[in-house]
């Protein structure tokens, strides 16, 4: 159960991170990393769904889905309240994400595809 709740934590602050205000909030002084919006937005939400089979294995399917559902608001009311009052407690959170994405090769290297209208007569 601690592991489903820090995934929904981790993927709560993902997701806020990914909006530019909260990261500058956080990280005054670094400009967010480019082309990660959209593999953040999809780490998140890959960390918060995977909170889900967690909480299953461990309370069994009725309770399990209950108690994922009520951690899942836990964890974005204690992101909210980080983000208000506490934004560099983040900042590990951001660091680690802008080191991950920035380490991932580029989908746009190498696979050009130039625009077909420009070969038309």
């Amino acid at each position: 159960m601690v592991a489903a709740c820090l995934l929904a934590l981790l993927g709560f602050a993902l997701l806020a991170l990914n909006q530019e205000r909260h990261f500058l909030g956080v990280c005054p002084h670094i400009l967010p990393a480019p082309r990660s919006s959209r593999m953040q937005r999809a780490l998140g939400f890959l960390a918060i769904v995977s909170g889900l089979p967690l909480s299953i294995a461990a309370q069994g399917a009725s309770f399990g889905s209950l108690l994922w559902a009520m951690l899942l608001i836990a964890a974005a009311m204690a992101v909210v309240f980080t983000l208000t009052w506490w934004p560099h407690w983040l900042r590990p959170v951001a660091a680690a994400a802008r080191a991950f994405l920035v380490a991932l090769p580029s989908n746009s290297r190498g696979k050009h595809v130039s625009n077909p209208a420009n070969y038309l007569p």
